[in-house]
């Protein structure tokens, strides 16, 4: 396992990790590796400490002879656009995504805007472990400029991609006191939208909600949804490459639905393509590919960019909470992700129920478990060992952590996380009392290996 690069870039404590120290090296190290000469675009979110982390990883991207443009506190998705359309060499975000608030983390992209992949991150962190990185002469060294009009350009460019709406659609927006809250709020209402926005007010202790839209957190949301009979639900994470939906009832629709809906509506525009998704998803999602003439391809979580790079014909990229729509950008963007629901929504006529009413709906969990970082190797093997036992399998993959796929279609998945010191536990069941079954065993093998 890395030493710095987890599943999504750099993450973690402040005061033992992500120090003003690694950023400067993150800095120079990158401008190093990009040949010393060049422009870079660095963002952040809103995290008490982001402005710190700005600093740092600025003088090191200005020691290696590389200008900084800044944008300041903006969604990922803004930086990651930017970073394309205004033709930098590459773009560093500063977040932590949906860590807790005494976290950061260092995100690199490229000029397309689309993040590193492992060989990159695995170059930057050997220079920045070895300090082979170059410095520049007095005489070369970078400058920094500052961008105020980039979350304005990227709302005009999200608007451009799509007609006025045809009738008001009202929308619940939960922006998790994170970077959405200046963003997704105007973009929506500037579409014709009549919006409550909560949680959208800038707070770096996130005091609103945990920063995962996961179905626990999003209890307000839902209740809000419900009592002012409003079409829709958004909700987003820290820094807005992630969306969650709740349907008109305050229900929460399972993130493989929502890549299900955005897969069949890509394949229904272009007949054919690519469909690259995580291990962590849905067998109904093949499912509705495979009818419509598509492929799809399962790579490592947080790794589907990587298989993008490779498969530039793909027609979507997706994890939970996670849409990559290759015709806007190669970046997760949950704000864009957002005004193309509300413009199913419109186009249809249909409510949030029936808009996903023939995509399947199994019950599934998704759980967590402290696990020290220095024990991870000793767990997995253990979970190896005791997941072999299982019955009824029809295929295991290995490609990222353990996922036993069962002859009736029902699977469970455990793995460590590359960003936070635990071991995940997914399932999803054909029905309610499968899953219980599923969940439980689950968490007994991670409790006999975490013991």
């Amino acid at each position: 396992m890395s030493k710095l690069f987890g599943t999504a870039g750099i993450r973690g404590d402040i005061l033992t990790k992500v120090t003003p120290e690694l950023a400067l090296k993150v800095g120079a190290s990158l401008a190093s590796h990009l040949g010393n000469t060049g422009d870079v675009m660095v963002g952040h979110d809103n995290r008490t400490s982001s402005k710190m982390i700005e600093a740092a990883v600025t003088a090191g991207l200005l020691s290696g002879g590389f200008n900084v443009a800044l944008i300041g506190l903006a969604p990922l998705p803004v930086l990651a656009f930017q970073t394309k359309m205004r033709q930098m060499h590459a773009g560093v975000m500063i977040t932590a995504s949906h860590n807790p608030p005494t976290d950061n983390g260092l995100k690199c992209f490229t000029n397309e805007g689309m993040e590193y992949i492992p060989e990159e991150e695995e170059t930057l962190e050997h220079m920045i472990m070895t300090g082979t990185y170059r410095g520049v002469s007095w005489d070369r060294l970078g400058r920094v400029t500052a961008l105020y009009d980039a979350k304005e350009e990227y709302i005009e460019a999200v608007l451009s991609k799509g007609a006025p709406l045809r009738r008001r659609i009202k929308v619940v927006v939960d922006c998790a006191n994170g970077t959405t809250s200046e963003v997704t709020p105007v973009l929506l209402r500037r579409m014709g939208c009549e919006v409550l926005a909560i949680n959208d007010h800038l707070n770096g202790s996130f005091p609103g909600r945990p920063l995962e839209p996961s179905p626990e957190n999003l209890h307000v949301l839902s209740h809000i949804v419900r009592g002012t009979h409003a079409d829709v639900g958004i909700a987003h994470d820290g820094d807005g490459d992630r969306l969650a939906i709740i349907d008109e009832r305050g229900r929460f629709v399972l993130n493989d639905r929502v890549i299900a809906l955005f897969a069949k509506r890509a394949l229904e525009k272009l007949k054919e393509g690519f469909v690259i998704t995580s291990i962590d998803t849905s067998f109904y999602i093949d499912w509705i590919v495979d009818k419509l003439g598509g492929t799809v391809e399962r790579t490592r979580l947080g790794k589907i960019h990587v298989s993008l790079r490779e498969k530039r014909q793909a027609v979507l990229a997706a994890e939970p909470w996670k849409i990559i729509d290759p015709r806007w950008g190669l970046w997760g963007d949950g704000i864009y992700s957002a005004a193309r629901i509300v413009e199913m929504l419109d186009e249809s006529g249909k409510n949030v129920t029936q808009l996903f009413a023939d995509i399947p709906n199994y019950p599934q969990c998704r759980m967590s478990f402290a696990c020290p970082d220095e024990k991870k190797a000793k767990v997995r093997k253990l979970i190896e060992t005791e997941i072999s036992k299982e019955k009824e399998v029809a295929s295991v993959w290995t490609f990222d952590g353990i996922r036993v796929n069962y002859s009736d279609g029902s699977w469970l998945l455990l793995r460590l996380s590359g960003t936070e010191p635990k071991v995940r536990l997914y399932a999803e069941g054909r029905n309610k009392q499968r899953l219980r079954e599923l969940v439980r065993r689950g968490i007994s093998i991670i409790k006999q290996a975490l013991a």
